[in-house]
């Protein structure tokens, strides 16, 4: 059994009507309606005539076409709009089925199916006006109207479709257009002329009716006219009594099986009809709306409903056409902000228009939603929503875009900004790092060049000081062994000689070897120094060209250190007593001679 029950969206208060803004929006701001279109069935007519029991069937059939079961099970309870057995009328002001059903037009383009119940018309506790009222309501926000007749079309049924005549005529002359409303079903209940049922037998009913004749009054014919004129579709079905148990029970009393066969069968054909063929999307002023469209045209209907009398057709045409120069415009406000949203959404986090470029976006965007606005179809002519359309996108771009985008600029700058003093900072301090650690490289090389030195010193002075050493035991040994020391001596010059040669070649070799290892050492500082100084910028290239030069004056100041050096020690080698004593014995001979 469905739990769920319809929702009083239009209360009547008092002599008057009320709109439950809240309980509408509930509905039509859901997710799956608020966007989609939509289309409304309304069934409307006389109280206490079936039209709840009818809806009730009508839900029955949605539900289980959602679901995939047989919406004619002989068990299933009439259940969904309340209704009951009653000589007062069940059903006050408009009521809306909560759930909203779903179909796909013609293009496969899904749409959103909402089922209205009016109060019964022409009960003893409503006046004329008020009946009225709640019929024009639901006909002007239907996309199919029900009317709900029994037995038969008769005159005072059409009078009853005067309000419609009379819209529908003035619509037409003030606005060269389709028709001001959709599809009008004349479903007449209880048919006991002939056993002849369904929509065929409808159509001959309906076509007999409006047949013009000869003794037809004038006004008749005006308004059989209008009637035809203002419904884009008429279309008329006849079904035969559902049976005494039907009138007899209540909601949750009643299942398939009360009614009688040859209703069911009529009415298994009915339903299923009325949504395949007849029922389409909502269309306004040649518009085709959504729900939340819907929404804001069934509050400015209301509003001039209120009064519980029926408007005149002009006070309605002005209501819709506001109304639909008011959606025209928020549909091509919205256009122009998810125009503009495109544009920002593509662009990064940190990215922004230059302000010529977001200019000429802003018009681009602005001159296609003023072409949609143009194009959309609305009912009159006020310019002053192409006015207030092209304000609202102003004020939007100045207040939104326009901040937005100064706001994108305002961080980026910031943000360069902070990286370029970064950058300064990581760039100073790579600087100094790099200046002190070529402070450091010139002090080790300046400790490991005086430590060299002092080595090199100490050993020349180790070597002098051994070299005296042994030149003074030479010195006193010639003197014990004068008359030996010549042979001896002359051997010991020629072994001095030996070593001192071997000496000094291992000397020069040493000295080759240092100098070498010193050209090897300088040309890897020069290597190193060249390939820092590539990676360096241009201006320290001055520095790494000074830094070699002095390596070079360097290298050439130590070569000729050691050449001097070397030179002087030979000299004092040749200078040492033992090279002048084979000069000096030679004299020593020529003297005893």
């Amino acid at each position: 059994m469905n739990s769920t029950s319809a929702v009083q969206i239009v209360e009547k208060v008092g002599g008057t009507y009320k709109l439950n803004s809240d309980a509408l929006k509930r509905i039509l701001q859901q997710k799956s309606v608020l966007n989609k279109k939509v289309a409304i069935l309304t069934v409307a007519g006389a109280f206490r005539k079936g039209k709840s029991f009818l809806l009730s069937n009508i839900v029955r059939y949605l539900l289980c076409e959602r679901d995939g079961t047989d919406w004619m099970d002989s068990s299933a309870l009439v259940t969904g709009f309340t209704w009951a057995r009653s000589k007062d009328a069940v059903t006050d002001g408009i009521l809306m089925w909560p759930e909203p059903f779903f179909a796909e037009d013609a293009n496969g383009e899904e749409f959103a199916i909402l089922l209205m119940d009016t109060e019964g018309a022409f009960d003893h506790k409503s006046s004329m006006g008020q009946c009225a009222t709640v019929f024009a309501l639901a006909a002007l926000l239907s996309s199919v109207l029900v009317y709900n007749v029994m037995q038969d079309v008769q005159e005072d049924t059409l009078n009853h479709l005067q309000f419609f005549a009379k819209y529908g005529s003035f619509a037409l002359d003030e606005e060269d257009s389709n028709s001001p409303f959709q599809s009008l079903l004349f479903l007449i209940r209880d048919w006991q002329n002939d056993d002849e049922f369904g929509f065929e037998a409808g159509r001959k009913l309906l076509d007999d009716k409006f047949k013009m004749h000869a003794s037809t009054d004038s006004s008749m014919q005006t308004l059989r006219k209008d009637i035809q004129r203002s419904f884009t579709d008429m279309k008329c079905a006849l079904l035969p009594s559902p049976g005494d148990k039907i009138c007899r029970g209540s909601e949750g009393q009643i299942t398939v099986d009360d009614m009688n066969d040859d209703f069911k069968d009529e009415l298994g054909e009915l339903v299923p009809r009325v949504f395949n063929t007849l029922l389409h999307p909502k269309e306004i002023g040649g518009k085709t709306i959504t729900g939340a469209e819907f929404l804001s045209f069934f509050e400015t209907y209301a509003k001039i409903f209120a009064s519980g009398k029926v408007p005149e057709p002009k006070s309605i045409f002005e209501a819709t056409a506001l109304a639909t120069h008011q959606s025209a415009l928020n549909t091509s406000l919205e256009n122009y902000t998810k125009a503009m949203r495109t544009h920002f959404f593509q662009l990064a986090d940190r990215k922004f228009f230059e302000e010529a470029k977001l200019q000429s976006i802003h018009q681009e965007a602005t001159s296609a939603s003023v072409k949609m606005f143009t194009d959309i179809k609305k009912m009159g002519n006020l310019p002053q929503f192409v006015i207030s359309l092209k304000q609202k996108i102003e004020e939007q771009f100045r207040e939104v875009y326009q901040k937005d985008n100064q706001s994108r600029i305002s961080v980026e700058k910031a943000r360069k900004e902070k990286e370029e003093a970064e950058r300064r900072r990581i760039e100073q301090e790579k600087r100094a790092k790099e200046e002190q650690a070529r402070q450091e490289r010139e002090k080790e090389a300046l400790r490991i060049q005086m430590e060299r030195e002092k080595k090199e010193k100490e050993e020349a002075e180790r070597r002098r000081m051994e070299e005296a050493k042994r030149h003074k035991e030479r010195m006193e040994r010639e003197m014990r062994e004068r008359k030996e020391a010549e042979r001896r001596m002359l051997e010991e010059q020629s072994r001095e000689r030996e070593i001192l040669e071997r000496k000094m070649r291992e000397e020069a070799e040493r000295a080759r070897r240092e100098r070498e290892e010193e050209t090897e050492r300088v040309r890897r500082q020069m290597e190193q120094m060249r390939l820092e100084s590539e990676r360096r910028e241009r201006e320290r290239e001055e520095e790494r060209r000074e830094k070699e030069r002095e390596a070079e004056q360097k290298l050439q100041r130590e070569r000729r250190r050691r050449e001097e050096a070397e030179a002087e020690a030979a000299m004092r080698m040749f200078m040492q007593p033992s090279f002048m004593q084979p000069s000096f014995m030679g004299g020593m001979g020529g003297m005893n001679g």
